[in-house]
C-alpha cells in the first residue's frame, strides 16, 4: 500500500493520541446493547487486577507452572464467563429486550468450574439465562431480535477488545484475551450440532426456529437448510488472528511462561498498524458476514468494514467506519462513526409478513471525552439512526448514545 493512500485514511488523525484507551462507566435510560457492553467491559478490566495484589513467590518452575495453571482455572476463567455472561444477558438479551419494552429478568449460574465441583447434578449448560416478565407471545421480528441479542452483545464486546489491542500496538493483557476468545467462542458447539440435535433449547435452536416462522419456511428441509448456511457462515467467525493469538496469550504465556502481557504481531506500514478482522453476527434476516479493516498510529484508530447477510433469508449489505482517539487539545479526545446500509424493513408489530420492501438506512454519531479532573474524565456518544439493524446500536430510529465517566489508569 502506498503512503500516500496511508496518509489519506489518517487526514483525521492529525495531532497526538492517548496511549492507552481509559476505564469507560456510561449509562443511558434504556441500558442500551453499547452502554452495557462497555461498562461491563471495565468492570472486567478493574476485577482482573486483583493478580497485581498477588506476591512473587520465589518458586521451583514445575510448582508455579501448577499455581498459575490453578489460578487460571480457578479464577480467571471463572470471571471471564462471568464477564461474557453479563454482557450476554444484560447487555444482549437484556437491551433488545428494554428496547421492545419487555421487562427481562435473568437467572445467573455458578461457572463452570464451581458448578461441576458444588453442584454435580446440575446439568446446566447454560451459564444463565434471560426471561421476559410478558403475559403477552412475543413472535415475529420481536422473537427474533430478542434472541439474537446475546450473541450479538458478545460480538459488540470482542469488537471493542480488538480496537482496544490495535490501538496499543499489539500489547494485550491476557484477560482480555480470555474474554475474547469466550465472546467469540459462545455457543461453539450448537453451530456444529448434529440433525438430531439442531431442536436445542439454547438461543441458536430458538433462533433457526423464529427465523422459519419468520419467512414461513415451517418444513423440516427447510430447518436444515438454514442450520447449514449458519454453520458455513459460523466458519468466518474462526478464521479470526486474535482468536488465535488468545490461545498463546491467553493460556500458554501466563501459564508455563508467567507473562500477564504479550505482544501479538501485528503488520505495520510506514509506523500505521494494519489489521484485518472477521466479524460475525445473528441478524434479524439471519447470519451477517463482515471484515473489518483497522488502522492505528499513536492511539489513534480507523475502522472501515462492509458486511453482507449470507443465510439467504434476505438480501442485506452494509458499510461503515469509526474513528477513536482523536485529540482536539490537552483535555479532549474525540471520535465518530458512519454506517449506511440496505436491508429488509423490519416490522416489529407485524407477524406473517412475509415479502417485505428494502430501506436504506444510515447511523451517524460522534464520541467525545474530556479529561475534567486528574485521570477522570466525561464521557459520552451522541448518534441518530433511521430504523434499521446495525451491530450493538437500537433497532428503532432516533437519537441514541450514552453519557458517563471515564478513567485514565496506568
Amino acid at each position: 500500500m502506498r503512503v500516500s493512500v496511508l496518509a489519506a485514511a489518517f487526514v483525521l488523525f492529525a495531532t497526538t493520541a492517548e496511549a492507552r484507551e481509559p476505564l469507560v462507566f456510561v449509562a443511558d435510560p434504556k441500558l442500551g446493547m453499547e452502554t452495557t457492553v462497555r461498562t461491563t467491559d471495565s468492570v472486567s478490566r478493574v476485577v482482573f487486577r486483583y493478580e497485581e495484589l498477588l506476591p512473587d513467590a520465589d518458586v521451583p518452575r514445575g510448582v508455579a507452572v501448577i499455581g498459575r495453571g490453578l489460578k487460571l482455572v480457578l479464577f480467571d476463567e471463572p470471571l471471564a464467563e462471568v464477564t461474557v455472561a453479563v454482557a450476554h444477558e444484560v447487555g444482549g438479551h437484556g437491551s433488545r429486550a428494554r428496547e421492545l419494552n419487555l421487562k427481562p429478568t435473568y437467572l445467573f449460574y455458578l461457572p463452570g468450574v464451581y458448578r461441576k465441583l458444588f453442584a454435580p447434578a446440575d446439568d446446566t449448560q447454560a451459564g444463565a439465562f434471560t426471561e421476559y416478565l410478558t403475559t403477552d407471545p412475543v413472535e415475529g421480528d420481536r422473537a427474533v431480535i430478542g434472541t439474537m441479542g446475546g450473541l450479538e452483545a458478545n460480538y459488540v464486546h470482542a469488537w471493542w477488545i480488538n480496537a482496544r489491542i490495535v490501538r496499543a500496538g499489539g500489547d494485550v493483557h491476557h484477560d482480555d484475551l480470555l474474554v475474547y476468545a469466550a465472546s467469540r467462542l459462545t455457543y461453539f458447539d450448537s453451530f456444529f450440532a448434529s440433525p438430531s440435535d439442531e431442536r436445542q433449547l439454547n438461543d441458536i435452536g430458538s433462533y433457526v426456529s423464529e427465523l422459519q416462522d419468520r419467512s414461513n419456511l415451517w418444513r423440516a428441509e427447510d430447518r436444515h437448510r438454514i442450520y447449514g448456511r449458519l454453520r458455513a457462515a459460523y466458519l468466518w467467525n474462526l478464521f479470526d488472528p486474535t482468536l488465535l493469538w488468545s490461545v498463546y496469550g491467553g493460556v500458554v504465556a501466563p501459564v508455563f511462561q508467567g507473562k500477564r502481557e504479550t505482544h501479538m504481531p501485528l503488520p505495520e506500514i510506514d509506523g500505521t498498524t494494519l489489521f484485518l478482522s472477521p466479524r460475525f453476527v445473528l441478524g434479524p434476516f439471519g447470519a451477517e458476514n463482515a471484515l473489518d479493516v483497522f488502522l492505528a498510529r499513536d492511539g489513534r484508530l480507523l475502522d472501515v468494514y462492509a458486511r453482507v447477510g449470507t443465510t439467504g433469508l434476505g438480501d442485506s449489505w452494509g458499510v461503515g467506519a469509526r474513528a477513536l482517539g482523536i485529540r482536539a487539545g490537552d483535555r479532549t479526545t474525540l471520535g465518530g462513526e458512519l454506517d449506511l446500509w440496505r436491508q429488509p424493513e423490519i416490522l416489529l408489530d407485524e407477524r406473517s409478513a412475509y415479502a417485505r420492501p428494502y430501506r436504506l438506512g444510515m447511523n451517524a454519531g460522534a464520541y467525545a471525552d474530556v479529561r475534567v479532573a486528574g485521570l477522570v474524565g466525561v464521557t459520552g456518544k451522541l448518534a441518530a439512526k433511521t430504523p434499521g439493524f446495525v451491530m450493538g446500536q437500537p433497532i428503532g430510529g432516533g437519537l441514541h448514545g450514552y453519557l458517563g465517566v471515564s478513567v485514565a489508569w496506568p
